[in-house]
């Protein structure tokens, strides 16, 4: 299973850092001409990105986005590429390029999970593969006498930002403060509030805090 980071150069580098630790993994820059309806991707890269299981994009041009689903889509191909939008602007953009059937635009990459892809994992069986090591975390917390003594990331967010955070505070002693700090902390790794290009109501990296203690199983020692 091989996984293509799809950027215009500014996002996305330490979501390859971290899935080429467990995927084949491949930071590829966009090349490209013109703007809005006449934008032109260049072949070669066409070509080569057809040959990997998941694309995960993070172009901050909606038109290039667009362009890019619809040039795959278009190709003639057995089973196209699953792609996971990154960054996308607005609930009409999502609902448009989400009609896609390969597409997926989530509000968080940290938000992915076998529910929320529940439609497409029949489809596109790679998703259950990435499901294992990326997406919604998954954690073990392992205490001894209420002092975190280890701690087991299931599932890492795609960005590295659950594991980052959570080996500061191996040795800590476990209580409701203690948690609260790993959700705040966390949001300091988040890079979800740089790239979002629109105003929302829920403010994502608050959300991204509030996702990780949901996939926090603490383990007591008997």
């Amino acid at each position: 299973m091989s996984v293509a980071i799809v950027s215009d150069g500014k996002y996305g580098h330490r979501a390859y850092e971290v899935i080429k630790k467990k995927f084949p993994c491949e930071y590829i820059i966009l090349k490209y001409r013109g703007n809005f309806d006449d934008i032109e991707i260049e072949e070669e890269i066409l070509k080569k990105l057809k040959d990997y299981h998941i694309l995960i994009t993070y172009l901050r041009d909606p038109d290039l986005t667009y362009t890019l689903l619809e040039e795959i889509s278009n190709q003639k191909l057995d089973k196209n590429p699953f792609i996971i939008v990154g960054i996308w602007e607005g609930e009409g953009f999502k609902r448009q390029v989400e009609k896609f059937k390969n597409v997926v635009c989530p509000d968080l990459l940290c938000n992915l999970d076998e529910d929320y892809l529940q439609d497409k994992l029949e489809e596109y069986p790679q998703l259950r593969e990435f499901l294992r090591y990326f997406g919604k975390p998954k954690v073990n917390i392992y205490l001894s006498n209420n002092i975190i003594e280890k701690i087991e990331v299931i599932r890492d967010s795609p960005c590295g930002g659950v594991s980052k955070t959570l080996k500061e505070f191996l040795g800590e002693r476990m209580d409701e403060n203690t948690l609260k700090r790993i959700g705040l902390r966390v949001q300091h790794f988040c890079n979800t509030g740089r790239f979002r290009l629109f105003s929302e109501k829920e403010c994502k990296k608050v959300k991204v805090g509030q996702i990780l203690l949901e996939g926090i199983n603490v383990k007591k020692e008997e």
